[in-house]
Formats: structure tokens, C-alpha cells, sequence
């Protein structure tokens, strides 16, 4: 198992023992049943990100979160110092490419956590859309959550849990939705990505990239998110190769 000490320093290097911070740029603070299925990713390479619960012990996320070599845990934070659960195993999307962002050729950015233990009971399982769901039409609205920052090199303020609804303004690669107000400045930010993108109350996506306003650097611009209706085929199977069943 691995040693917590060195992921509770970058926990606490990311301010997340500090009094509850906002999140998501543009956003607001998440409700009981959203925080229910959603925790914060940390890891000794000094980066944080968000995830979906999908059981007591699994957790869906982006691929680029814990793709790179390094201990990882799920950081339960709230009050006091964050309880770390180590994660056990990791599975990466086969089809993940970490060249993805520099080829700007879109592959699933998914991946599950396995951890070494349970969550604790205040965390219930997220629901996955069906398997006829297809990309969803311009206009469709997500609620994005996430324990990210408030805008770009504010790190501090990273560490409470916050959402925003977004439309989708389209679709990357037949695979990923694109979501954007048309008025900007919302958004996912980082430390957000991997979190869950709810549709109808379902995990519809997960966030995987975002942009700043008119497609610069930075955040509060476009967020873009990997559909998860059509990677059930790797999910489910993978969830139970892992020993964690969802019954979706």
C-alpha cells in the first residue's frame, strides 16, 4: 500500500486544508446529492483532479489525471486535514492518447480508480446513461461539478466542491460535447477535470480540457467534456475485472 505521507503534502501545498474555497469558474456551491458522487483526485505528482463515484470503491475520471506515473488517492475534504483512500489499481482507457491535446485528435479521456478501500457511506453511486445514448443536441444542458480553482494560478482557492450549468454549443471527434454560455467567464478550471458532467441527473461526461474566453490559455471559456453513453462497452467490463460491478 502506499505511503499517504507524501500525497498529504501536496495536498496541503494545494491549500485544500484551508477554509472552504470556491471552485469551478462562474460557479456555485454543489448540493448534498452532487457531492454525494463526487470526490477530489490527489496525487504525489502535486496535482489534483475530480472524479464521478460509481461505487463505494470505484471512481471514473479523465485518463490525464492518472495516466502519469505516481501514487494516487481520493482526498476526503470538508473539515480539518483531507483522510486520504489510496488508490489500488488504475485502468486507462485503451484508446486514451496523451498526445491528444498537442495532435488535437480527440480519444477517450477516461479511466477508473480503484481504491484500497471504501468511501465513507456519505457517498452513494452515480447513475451512467444508457446504452442508446447518443451525442446529445446544441443547446442540451450539463451541470459540470468540480473541487478546481476559480480561475487560472489561483490555486488556493481550489478544494470545495462547486458546479455550473453550461450548454452544449456542439461536438469534437464524434466522441466529446463542447460546452459554453455565450456570454463566458464559466466553466471548468484547474483541477476540475475528471469531474462528472450531469445530464437528466446522469454522468453524461467527463471533463477532460478547457479553454479560455475566444480559445486562449487559461479558463472560462469552452470546457470539453468525453461522453460516457459510448464507452460503456470499456467501463462496465472494466468495473468488473476490477472487482467493483456497477449493474448499469
Amino acid at each position: 500500500m502506499m505511503d499517504p505521507r507524501p500525497v498529504l503534502a501536496a495536498a496541503f501545498a494545494l491549500g485544500l486544508a484551508v477554509t472552504p474555497a470556491r471552485a469551478i469558474v462562474g460557479g456555485m456551491p454543489a448540493g448534498a446529492e452532487m457531492a454525494a458522487q463526487t470526490v477530489m483526485i490527489v496525487s504525489t505528482r502535486g496535482a489534483a483532479c475530480t472524479g464521478a463515484v460509481l461505487a463505494p470503491d470505484l471512481v471514473l475520471t479523465a485518463a490525464h489525471c492518472v495516466a502519469p506515473p505516481a501514487d494516487y488517492a481520493v482526498a476526503l475534504v470538508g473539515s480539518g486535514a483531507p483522510e486520504l483512500l489510496p488508490a489500488a489499481k488504475i485502468a486507462v482507457h485503451p484508446a486514451y492518447d496523451a498526445e491528444q491535446f498537442r495532435t488535437r485528435r480527440p480519444t477517450p479521456d477516461l479511466a477508473l480508480v480503484k481504491l484500497a478501500s471504501p468511501l465513507p457511506a456519505r457517498f452513494g453511486r452515480a447513475t451512467l446513461p444508457g446504452a442508446g445514448s447518443g451525442l446529445p443536441p446544441k443547446g442540451a444542458q450539463f451541470d459540470i461539478a468540480g473541487f478546481g480553482v476559480t480561475a487560472d494560478g489561483a490555486m488556493r482557492s481550489a478544494g470545495s466542491l462547486r458546479t455550473v450549468a453550461l450548454p452544449s454549443i456542439g461536438t469534437t471527434g464524434g466522441i466529446m460535447v463542447r460546452l459554453s454560455r455565450p456570454e463566458g467567464a464559466a466553466g471548468a478550471c484547474t483541477g476540475d477535470s475528471g469531474g462528472p458532467a450531469f445530464r437528466d441527473g446522469r454522468v453524461d461526461g467527463i471533463v477532460g480540457w478547457v479553454t479560455g474566453p475566444g480559445g486562449t490559455r487559461g479558463c472560462g471559456g469552452v470546457t470539453g467534456i468525453t461522453l460516457v453513453a459510448l464507452q460503456r462497452d470499456w467501463i462496465l467490463p472494466t468495473a468488473r475485472a476490477l472487482g467493483s460491478p456497477i449493474g448499469d
